[in-house]
């Protein structure tokens, strides 16, 4: 991903991208800059509405077991884009007003994000094992308006610090508890409830320079800091990550990706939320990391994003479970050592 100048823009040292699928390409900054001139992420999400409505973008599994998959259409993710963007808009948010987002991988996510987005908003994701403390620091930075979390536990850790976070006006929670909740608190169905607005109108109305999100720091060094991603960024990156992966445009709907990693953190937002908006990748999400192996059987992702210790678990698995089988092992072994032939043709 490219460094970043002031407002998420891409850093004016960055004149290149990278293809990593066979030999080294160098791009141009200047052509990807042109590519997207004027673009946003509504804009092409909206394009991929209208030439996939029928194309499957979201699932989730349907209980603990891969038994079936809740799935949501593209036509079907605008529609629930267009309800939120109206509740949200009914309960006071308005552009350039902060939207907290508190919860695990889930489709949720990505209608609320999208629909802050096209109010030209910034939607503000915490990572979900936040302490009060952290969220009464982050949610008092962002300035958020109002916040959307997920279940009981959540809600509970934001409601120790809201006496301290003045601005928060509104909870939703999209799995309430039994019990009464709180002045202030409200079911997240509510925001559904409003009618829809135009998402032309409102996706004509957006521009490079909106904040797409703010990212926090993990404040390693001070207080974590907000770094602003504007929607020019985030529509220059995808197109910098098509490109690095060698497909054109009409090749990345229906791709099957596994979203399991914290959208607090823009490598995920950017491979899974982002990439699916604007290129129409099918994401499945996973709300418990380490169940994305098990995830991996059912989807059979055709991408797959993870951090390093990601891949050690996975080959520290795979070897555990063939030390077990030499037979296994042996075909392994031998099934691995002509792809990398085969990889090492293809330079």
């Amino acid at each position: 991903m490219l460094p970043t100048g002031q407002n998420g823009a891409p850093h004016e040292s960055c004149d290149w991208g990278f293809n990593m699928t066979t030999n080294p390409i160098w791009v141009p900054a200047e052509e990807i800059e042109r590519e997207v001139a004027g673009q946003t992420v509504p804009k092409q999400f909206l394009e991929i509405v209208g030439n996939h409505p029928d194309l499957v973008l979201l699932r989730s599994m349907q209980g603990e077991t891969p038994d079936a998959w809740n799935e949501w259409t593209a036509a079907e993710y605008a529609d629930l884009t267009a309800r939120a963007a109206a509740g949200l808009r009914h309960h006071g948010l308005q552009a350039d007003q902060r939207l907290l987002l508190f919860m695990r991988n889930r489709p949720d996510f990505h209608w609320f994000d999208a629909a802050a987005q096209f109010l030209r908003a910034t939607p503000v994701s915490i990572y979900n094992s936040s302490s009060p403390e952290e969220i009464q620091y982050l949610a008092g930075h962002a300035e958020a308006e109002i916040a959307v979390v997920e279940d009981s536990g959540f809600l509970e850790r934001i409601l120790k610090v809201r006496d301290e976070l003045p601005q928060l006006q509104r909870i939703f929670v999209i799995h309430p508890p039994a019990e009464a909740l709180p002045d202030g608190v409200h079911p997240a169905s509510d925001l559904l409830d409003h009618g829809r607005l135009d998402l032309a109108e409102l996706a004509a109305a957006t521009e490079p320079d909106d904040l797409a999100t703010l990212i926090y720091t993990s404040g390693t060094t001070g207080p974590p800091k907000g770094v602003m991603i504007s929607q020019g960024n985030v529509v220059f990156t995808v197109e910098q990550l098509r490109r690095c992966f060698g497909m054109d445009r009409q090749e990345f709907p229906g791709k099957r990706l596994i979203s399991y990693l914290p959208m607090a953190h823009i490598a995920e937002r950017m491979t899974s939320h982002y990439q699916g908006m604007v290129v129409g990748m099918q994401v499945t999400s996973c709300p418990d990391p380490t169940q994305v192996a098990t995830y991996a059987r059912e989807v059979h992702p055709e991408m797959m994003f993870g951090v390093p210790r990601v891949w050690e678990k996975v080959y520290l698995g795979v070897n555990a479970a063939l030390s077990a089988d030499p037979e296994k092992q042996q075909k392994f072994e031998e099934g691995l050592a002509a792809a990398l032939e085969i990889k090492a043709a293809e330079r």
